[in-house]
């Protein structure tokens, strides 16, 4: 091992990467998409929601109800199919139809009906669903037999459970994008010639070349931890299983650099491999089988192993199975480089 060398690749890369606007956009991703989405989680703090109502039998009284709780901003449509069309097109997260004589059947202690519809792709109508019924039961007088008390997380403590999830995103993202960038496109640019002559050997190039990738991978996965409050929790194991993720995912990369032969075929393929090794560890708690189908990606024991450092304090002595399996991929990952780099001769 040549460490002048490994340095050598390394700052190459790192130079190389400050002007390649797409290893810049790359590395921004994971960060903006963050950030985007902890916006949108804010949001949904004191927001009035937007809702349609049709009032079929124009009695006013529960749409004014509605409209002086400050939970709702109320808009009053002429037809149910009006409505339908905006919550179709967005422009409200939920829709009310007041049937006629629903005030007076209230009034008289009758059982009345309520038509409402939602659409559960808007984050607004998670806070419709956990309101309307109490400005129902407020409307017409009445009271839970219990009282319930419901409280929210803070914007910033609920983006601390999506940590992990950026996190695991970040690592497979970057570290299976930015080798494929770099090397392949020297290949195409025949920059690579210059270390083909020089004295470095085919480990060389996999360390300096992973050095390189593990570097920003761990740099952004930092960040991301650092926008979002992360900092909690057992902070060494999840340091830990994001530099193990890193290496592993980076070595990935470097596999899908090694096998292509040009930036687009690599780009392809990474992109083919990211949706496998990351749905299913986002997926397994949906049922056994996507849980079954999960154990089977590496990814799964690193997301595992950094949400139960972060979110349940576990230590190492706790994780040894994702420790495990983690170890076990990245030997087998840079085995196989190593492998297919001297066979094809790059080094």
């Amino acid at each position: 091992m040549n460490l002048s060398v490994i340095l050598a690749i390394f700052r190459k890369d790192l130079i190389s990467s400050v002007k390649n606007k797409n290893i810049l956009i790359i590395l921004l991703t994971p960060v903006l998409l963050s950030i985007l989405f902890n916006s949108t989680v804010s949001l949904t703090d004191d927001i009035a929601v937007p809702i349609a109502v049709y009032d079929e039998g124009y009695s006013g009284d529960f749409v004014e109800h509605l409209g002086s709780t400050g939970s709702y901003e109320v808009t009053i449509t002429d037809s149910a199919g009006r409505s339908e069309e905006l919550l179709y097109n967005e422009k409200v997260a939920a829709v009310v139809i007041i049937p006629e004589g629903f005030s007076a059947d209230v009034e008289n202690g009758l059982t009345s009906s309520l038509n409402i519809t939602v659409n559960p792709y808007d984050a607004k109508s998670v806070v419709f669903l956990q309101t309307y019924r109490d400005v129902i039961m407020d409307f017409a007088g009445q009271e839970y037999p219990v009282h319930v008390s419901l409280n929210m997380l803070p914007a910033g403590l609920q983006s601390r459970f999506y940590i992990p999830v950026w996190l695991m995103f970040t690592v497979i993202f970057v570290g299976m994008m930015v080798l494929p960038n770099t090397l392949t496109t020297e290949k195409e640019k025949k920059t690579l010639d210059a270390i083909l002559v020089s004295p470095a050997s085919e480990k060389d190039v996999i360390y300096g070349k992973s050095f390189f990738g593990l570097f920003l991978t761990v740099f952004i996965s930092l960040v991301i931890i650092f926008i979002n409050g992360g900092f909690v929790g057992n902070f060494p194991a999840v340091l830990f299983f994001i530099v193990l993720g890193s290496t592993a995912f980076t070595g990935l990369g470097l596999l899908i650099a090694s096998y292509s032969d040009n930036y687009s075929s690599a780009s392809l393929l990474s992109t083919i491999c990211m949706a496998p090794l990351i749905l299913p560890a986002l997926l397994a708690d949906l049922s056994g089988e996507i849980r079954y189908i999960s154990y089977l990606i590496p990814s799964t024991y690193m997301f595992n192993g950094i949400k139960d450092a972060m979110l349940n304090n576990s230590g190492i002595s706790d994780l040894y199975p994702e420790l495990g399996v983690l170890v076990i991929f990245n030997i087998a990952v840079y085995v196989l480089t190593a492998y297919i780099l001297k066979k094809k001769n790059y080094v």
